[in-house]
């Protein structure tokens, strides 16, 4: 009720103002002005008198450029008198076009004038640019249009410049074709035109909310396989979630922390005003499985002209129901109309396993300090470290029957990886004219993994092409295909063929080289290692085990826009995005966990469709500027997956579901449609006060009939201050903002409002057909309403000494209510879980930007840019249902889980903790054992508490340096590859301790006493308290005890029950990048026939500064769900070093 009071007083002042100013609009040139300047140069001027009335000027820059400073003396006296003292009538005229005076020099106009028309577009994204001063010297001047249009007559070969805040000024000849001037950007980045949501082009000055624009450049340099991942630690609250999960891997990504509880907390990703789909085929789980990618790894970067994120929910709310976690806008590059040009990019880098265990490599195989004495128990040992010191003298068994030296492997686990490799090679080509223009674009990515035999390709294909016959009609047509082929990802989490988790476990005696020889000769059988069927050898899982995976995924738009007025245009656009995703994986005879061998098949289609039409209205009334957006979207969206799965192979190595003797297929078919009408309403005020209204109403058909439209409304209010301060040289801009919202949460899936129907065919038929029933024990959803996220921001900038300091601040609050959640119910009720709404999530943050030029000169510039956010999250409100907390994630056998708990911050790591006495003193047993708490309780929280970013960048001449570091502090992870390692004896933690007890159990047995009899005189010393009573008032009285205890019992009883020691700190600070560029001089270019010529050295991931987990990467999350925290047998990450090579013709 409050924001509903403040957006209508909002709306009731504008309109006031508009129309006081549409009842009286006097000509800019008898407004009253006061000057009292002495010996100022003409252009300050002419800025003073822009301050004080509504008029703007449009001039040759020669004109004010070559007038000495003037001194005037005027109080109160119209605007014509002070520009006739500036500008004698002799020798100048003045020409009133609205609020826009030209000045132009008296000179007899040529006979030869002719018609010439341009173009003025943005030289990275391609846009338009609106408002463009063009002058042809003192012969004539005038302004781009809304598509960044002009027309003016001149005579040919004379110098046309083009002029627009925020750009470097620019010069064509006049010629008879159409001029096309493309605009870089200059010293006032607060100025320059940024795409919003629907594609709209705006004035960042104008914008009441955070919106950080990327260039596309900065992804295409140091590039990865998936581009997002070349976000990581360039804008504030963007937090980039790598999982190391291999080849084809998913990236995580949220925007000002998680808010829906156990659903989709990524962002909507738009291309070129096109909603595409994000999601993952797969992804691996608490029992394991294989991550499968996501949409965005198909994105080509050589593609995208910039990306612009939409934090807030103001930014994001046009897109209403699917904006609730923010939007990532990807603007993609348009053709040229300077003829032919061409550009050709290859990247090359190399691939290194960059190792984080720090293993001990002291004790073998073996139990109880014991080397295996038969090949049974040299199975059971071979991945488990509690054997006795190595020594070369000794001989131990293994599980093949040979006997070897108990020494130190020569081959570890470091030596199952390779070196991997990755290249990259682009070609773009770029031609048209004024009327038409093409550009086409291929990639090519051939990724060799650090993992043998997992590889991954990857072909981008994209035309866009851009028709403008007439300043009334626009066509805009782009189609893009990619083709992804990935060849043995990785297992991951618990999955029996995980190789991390194989790997990390392995005794440090026994050496790699011995687990080539995985199976038999002679019958081709599995070979035994370990007896364990849930550790497959690594070599029999990357041969025996293969899988692969097939994408073809085609996204475009076809987009006619038909400008009526420079003020008027309606535009309709269709946009498709459709995907084909197969995945096969197939289990030789004799796969432990699947001994008869297994064929699994995976069939994705998945396609939405997007109809939209855009109504723009934009007038200039005076003072005001004002721009109305009213428009209606469809989507539909349609899912068909097909399960199959062959069990009992007939014939060993054929992978064909023909070749198994039962098959099994299960087909699911999703369909949903949202209709939806918005409106956007923008005012300004002397181009310095700026207020923005939308609304947005979704009607959705997975919701019932009674609640299946919502409206999502929105306002946001920009105020630079600095237009209206005296010139100042300290302060360059300020500008302050403010928005309100509201969002959406699109999570309902359909299906969920009445009982569907289907096949099983598991069960015996009936007649010769298959048995059919209720397909789902879900309880019908009757009552369901989408989530619904309001939020506030405000925000204040400030540039300082001409832009040499720049600084924002943003702080923003966030409440998600009416959480759609499936919830466990009796199963007395012929159900087991029903959707209801539930749960209110508060997430509130600041962020800041500050961005340092210390140092600017011709041949030397050093840049330094910081970027931070802190965000505190809180789940404040949960259904009765719930028991008080919903799981997000959980491990098999860790004892931990994920949690939304009531109370606490999203993604508490919830478990046992160790007996502990009022002091904190660990309470243990007869056997000196600690003891553990018989409820969970939170050990930690999987998300940060605060992330940074930092670039710095030198540039000497043509040479430039630019390191990225990237810092995330507060976070916690439970790391199963610690806890293993410890219940294994391979974690060093576990050393401590193991002489003492083999040297005491040497003389208990040379006493001839049992271990009940003996009391240890040495082994791993345990100090704590034991209770021995109570007291009067029955509470438990403890004393000190400490004794000696096997160090592989009592780790053996730590990771038996209790995850809390193996909960670390994730905190990092790692150099992301490092680049070093050579840009050849013009000059050289010229003389190689080429237009520009850069040579980068590049470096990802190359040093990890500070962590505290070992053993590990901090960022080891085993998937990209919300279940953050949770690591499982992680595989080592990657450090990569290369080069980029960069030739335009």
């Amino acid at each position: 009720m409050h924001h509903s009071r403040i957006l209508c007083l909002l709306c009731l002042l504008c309109i006031r103002g508009l129309t006081l100013n549409a009842r009286q609009q006097p000509s800019p040139l008898h407004e009253k002005v006061s000057l009292e300047v002495d010996n100022q140069p003409l252009l300050r001027i002419i800025h003073l008198l822009e301050q004080q009335t509504s008029a703007s000027f449009a001039y040759p820059n020669d004109i004010l450029l070559n007038r000495p400073p003037c001194s005037i003396h005027r109080r109160h006296v119209p605007l014509h008198e002070i520009l006739q003292l500036l500008f004698p009538p002799q020798t100048y005229t003045l020409r009133v076009i609205g609020r826009q005076i030209i000045i132009k020099q008296v000179t007899p106009q040529p006979a030869a004038a002719s018609q010439v028309n341009g173009t003025v577009r943005d030289a990275s994204s391609g846009l338009p640019l609106p408002g463009a001063t063009i002058s042809a010297g003192n012969i004539a001047a005038t302004v781009t249009d809304t598509l960044g249009m002009f027309s003016l007559r001149v005579p040919l070969g004379t110098p046309v410049s083009c002029a627009y805040i925020g750009y470097h000024t620019a010069t064509r000849n006049a010629t008879q074709e159409p001029l096309l001037f493309e605009m870089s950007p200059g010293v006032q980045p607060m100025n320059t035109v940024v795409v919003t949501a629907l594609g709209l082009n705006r004035s960042q000055r104008s914008l009441g909310y955070a919106l950080a624009d990327i260039d596309g450049r900065d992804i295409t340099t140091a590039r990865e396989v998936n581009p997002l991942n070349n976000l990581s630690a360039q804008v504030a609250g963007l937090d980039i979630y790598r999982v190391n999960s291999g080849v084809g891997g998913a990236t995580k990504v949220t925007l000002r922390g998680p808010k829906i509880i156990g659903g989709n907390n990524q962002p909507l990703f738009v291309i070129d005003g096109v909603p595409i789909d994000n999601s993952s085929p797969g992804q691996a789980a608490k029992f394991g499985g294989y991550d499968l990618g996501d949409g965005s790894a198909a994105i080509n970067p050589d593609e995208i002209a910039t990306i612009s994120v939409l934090k807030g929910g103001a930014a994001a709310a046009l897109y209403g129901s699917r904006a609730s976690n923010g939007v990532i806008l990807i603007t993609t590059k348009k053709g040229s109309s300077q003829g032919l040009q061409v550009t050709l990019s290859a990247n090359t880098v190399v691939e290194q396993l960059n190792n984080n265990d720090d293993f001990q490599e002291e004790y073998g195989s073996g139990r109880d300090g014991i080397l295996p004495r038969d090949v049974a128990i040299a199975r059971d040992a071979s991945q488990t470290s509690w054997g006795p010191r190595l020594h070369p003298d000794s001989l131990v068994w293994l599980w093949n029957g040979r006997k070897v030296p108990y020494r130190k492997a020569q081959k570890t686990s470091r030596h199952f990886f390779r070196q991997g490799l990755t290249t990259t090679n682009a070609v773009t080509a770029a031609a048209g004219n004024q009327h038409l223009q093409t550009r086409l674009t291929y990639t090519h990515i051939n990724n060799k993994d650090i993992i043998p035999r997992s590889n991954q390709q990857r072909h981008n294909i994209s035309v866009r092409t851009t028709a403008q016959p007439n300043k009334h009609w626009l066509a805009d047509i782009r189609m893009g295909y990619a083709n992804e082929q990935v060849v043995n990802r990785p297992a991951l989490s618990d999955y029996s063929n995980n190789i991390g988790y194989v790997l990390s476990t392995v005794a440090p005696n026994i050496d790699l080289d011995w687990l080539k020889s995985y199976k038999d000769p002679v019958t081709g059988n599995y070979i035994n290692w370990n007896d364990n069927v849930y550790q497959v050898n690594p070599y029999w899982a990357i041969n025996e085990q293969p899988n692969d995976s097939k994408q073809d995924r085609i996204t475009g738009f076809v987009l006619l826009k038909h400008q009526w007025t420079p003020d008027l245009y309606l535009q309709g656009r269709i946009g498709i995005d459709y995907t084909q995703f197969h995945f096969r994986e197939f289990m030789e005879y004799s796969t432990p966990f699947n001994p008869s061998g297994m064929l699994t098949l995976k069939n994705r289609r998945l396609r939405e469709i997007n109809n939209e039409l855009l109504l723009h209205y934009g007038k200039q009334i005076g003072h005001w500027q004002l721009t109305a957006n009213a428009g209606l979207n469809r989507m539909d969206y349609i899912e068909n997956v097909l399960n199959t799965t062959g069990r009992d192979i007939n014939i060993r190595g054929i992978k064909s579901l023909y070749n198994f003797k039962t098959v099994l297929s299960q087909e699911l078919l999703s369909r949903k449609r949202i209709n939806s009408a918005y409106a956007a309403f923008n005012i300004s005020y002397q181009n310095w006060l700026f207020l923005d209204i939308t609304g947005r109403k979704d009607w959705s058909s997975s919701l019932t009939k009674g609640h299946r439209g919502y409206f999502y409304p929105s306002a946001s209010v920009s105020f630079v201050f600095s237009d209206l301060l005296p010139a100042s040289n300290v302060l360059s801009f300020g500008k302050w903002r403010c928005s309100l919202a509201q969002t959406g949460t699109d999570a309902i899936d359909p299906y969920q409002l009445t009982l569907s129907y289907g096949n099983d065919p598991e069960l015996p038929g009936v007649g010769g057909f298959i048995i059919g029933g209720v397909a789902v024990d879900k309880i019908p959803a009757t009552d369901l309403r989408p989530g619904t996220s309001r939020s506030i921001e405000a925000g204040l900038q400030l540039n300082f000494w001409k832009d040499r300091i720049s600084l924002d601040l943003s702080y923003y609050h966030t409440n998600t209510i009416d959480q759609v959640l499936n919830v466990v119910v009796s199963p007395a009720s012929g159900y087991t879980t029903a959707v209801i709404n539930a749960g209110k999530v508060e997430n509130r943050g600041v962020e800041a930007y500050l961005s340092l030029k210390p140092v600017a000169t011709p041949n030397f510039k050093w840049e330094l840019r910081l970027n931070a956010a802190q965000n505190r999250n809180r789940v404040n409100a949960l259904n009765s249902l719930l028991s008080g907390y919903h799981m997000l994630s959980g491990a098999r056998w860790g004892n931990a889980s994920i949690v939304a708990k009531e109370g606490a911050a999203y993604g508490m790591i919830m478990g046992r903790k160790l007996l502990r006495d009022p002091q904190g003193r660990l309470i243990l047993d007869a056997a000196g054992l600690p003891g553990f708490e018989n409820a969970d309780t939170p050990l930690g929280n999987g998300y940060y508490n605060w992330t940074a970013g930092i670039t710095n960048q030198l540039t000497y001449k043509n040479l430039s340096l630019s390191i990225l570091l990237d810092i995330k502090q507060g976070g916690n992870i439970y790391s199963m590859t610690n806890f293993i390692a410890h219940a294994r004896g391979r974690a060093k933690g576990t050393v401590p301790g193991r002489d003492g007890w083999a040297n005491s159990e040497k003389e208990r047995i040379a006493a001839g006493k049992s271990p009940a009899e003996w009391i240890p005189t040495g082994g791993l010393q345990v100090k704590g308290v034991r209770q021995t009573g109570v007291d009067a008032n029955g509470k438990p009285v403890y004393n000190s005890f400490s004794t000696f205890v096997n160090p592989q019992t009592y780790w053996q009883r730590i990771t038996d029950n209790i995850p809390e020691p193996f909960v670390y700190d994730a905190s990092f600070v790692k150099i992301r990048q490092l680049t070093l560029d050579y840009h050849c001089p013009p000059a050289i270019c010229r003389q190689l026939a080429l237009k520009e010529l850069t040579v980068s050295l590049i470096a990802r991931n190359p040093f990890t500064l500070y962590k505290a987990v070992p053993n590990i990467d901090p960022e080891s999350s085993y998937n990209n769900g919300d279940g953050q925290g949770l690591e499982y047998g992680s595989l080592p990450t990657r450090r990569s070093y290369g080069i980029n090579l960069c030739v335009k013709f």
